[in-house]
């Protein structure tokens, strides 16, 4: 991984000390689980990361894309994935233990659980880029009995020392082993400070992987019983805004209650990892695709591969199946014209010479037509990205292109499609909402 490692160690040190100096008096005053927590995304790319590089080209940003885009769904030991973020994408920023702890963890709803790195071990915490829980230093932290009811909840659970421990994996990540545990967080949600106690975690055993990558942990927010979508009251939204800009700063998380639900409803289904939609068709402008509608309905009876449409917080690109990709790319080709060009990083990919700000001002909106009447509306910049300063390219791939067979039968809803709405998941109604926004909308 291209990481600049000083720049990680200066910024996590200086949000830690801020931390353990100003909030450490507060930890004491949480009594009960908020209804409502508001906190910044962060992209992994913005200037608030990191990992942000202010020396990415536009070439270094269109890799990045591309990338991270297979890496998703990539068994991270493969030579493919070698050297790419794992699908990270969305950071979240907040605080464990008392005294508090600085953390950045990747948002993913596609894992079930909580979990950052622990180190008792000074020697090793010391050393270690990221600031690491110390669980015998933190005053709130408690380990999870084997006889609790949640022990069986946590992934290939087990008991050692009548302690409760956990084995988490993941296609396109290392795995995450270690002990199951409560703690209390903290979060900065619109300028107060917001406690919630008694969280379950998992406490996780350092990985090199992970510590070289300067990545905490992950910020599960899938659909199943211990993720923190679950543990707070099974209802979050997040609005992602403008995807390129690395100064933007609205993207938004919100956990809670008052999870903003408005817009366009649509029914939500959910298996052991994935939510998934029930897509009827696609329209580019006034032309809806020739698709056959049976091409997006999940086989829920063949466990060996993925099937139907999901929405993911963690591919940059979309990727349709392949009937309804090349209906979509023949449509394409259709306004844009024949004379495409062919790029090293993707022979495949369907690239024009020019600009998007010059080329695509007139090109028509993308619609995705959910049941319900349910619509997510998208423009160019949720279709298209700059591959260099005369190219750009269709963020918009086949997924027979995947490299692991079990993901080459699924569509997947990714971020670019969703910019400029509010994304909201209730879990208890099992219901999406779709709303186009501005995510400046939080700052008022």
């Amino acid at each position: 991984m291209a990481i600049h490692h000083s720049r990680i160690v200066l910024l996590f040190f200086l949000y830690a000390t801020f931390t353990m100096f100003c909030y450490a008096s507060n930890v004491l005053e949480a009594k009960t689980k908020p209804t409502k927590l508001i906190t910044k995304l962060i992209h992994r790319n913005s200037i608030h990361s990191p990992f942000h590089n202010p020396h990415h080209s536009i070439e270094d940003k269109a890799k990045f894309i591309f990338e991270n885009s297979l890496a998703r769904f990539t068994n991270y030991k493969t030579d493919l994935a070698a050297g790419t973020d794992m699908g990270l994408l969305f950071l979240v920023r907040f605080y464990i233990g008392n005294p508090a702890i600085s953390q950045l963890a990747v948002m993913d709803t596609a894992s079930n659980l909580l979990w950052v790195q622990c180190s008792p071990n000074w020697y090793i915490s010391r050393r270690s880029p990221i600031p690491l829980l110390d669980p015998l230093k933190s005053s709130t932290y408690a380990s999870m009995p084997c006889k609790s009811e949640f022990c069986s909840y946590f992934p290939s659970s087990s008991c050692i020392n009548e302690q409760c421990t956990y084995n988490i994996s993941y296609v396109n990540a290392p795995p995450s082993t270690g002990n199951a545990a409560t703690e209390q967080l903290l979060f900065e949600s619109d300028e107060n400070i917001v406690v919630v106690p008694e969280v379950i975690f998992g406490c996780s055993k350092v990985n090199k992987e992970y510590i070289d990558g300067g990545i905490n942990g992950v910020f599960g927010l899938g659909p199943k019983k211990l993720s923190m979508a679950r543990q707070l009251a099974n209802k979050f939204s997040y609005c992602i805004g403008d995807f390129y800009d690395p100064n933007y700063n609205y993207n938004r998380l919100i956990l809670g209650d008052e999870a903003r639900l408005e817009g366009d409803t649509t029914p939500l289904e959910m298996s052991e990892l994935h939510y998934y939609l029930n897509l009827q068709e696609i329209s580019i402008g006034e032309n809806t695709l020739d698709i056959d509608k049976k091409v997006f309905i999940r086989n829920i009876t063949d466990k060996s591969k993925l099937s139907g449409v999901i929405i993911d917080s963690g591919s940059v690109a979309t990727w349709l199946v392949n009937e309804a990709y090349y209906r979509f790319r023949n449509e394409v080709k259709r306004i844009l014209g024949d004379s495409i060009v062919d790029t090293k990083e993707c022979r495949w990919c369907l690239c024009y010479e020019g600009t998007m700000a010059q080329n695509l001002t007139n090109f028509p909106e993308v619609v995705y037509h959910f049941s319900e009447e349910a619509v997510l509306e998208v423009g160019f910049d949720g279709i298209f990205y700059q591959a260099t300063a005369s190219i750009f390219c269709m963020a918009v791939y086949p997924s027979s292109r995947l490299p692991d067979k079990p993901f080459q039968d699924a569509t997947v809803i990714g971020v670019m499609a969703q910019q400029n709405h509010n994304v909201a998941y209730d879990l208890q109604e099992k219901k999406l909402y779709l709303e186009s926004i501005d995510c400046q909308v939080y700052e008022g």
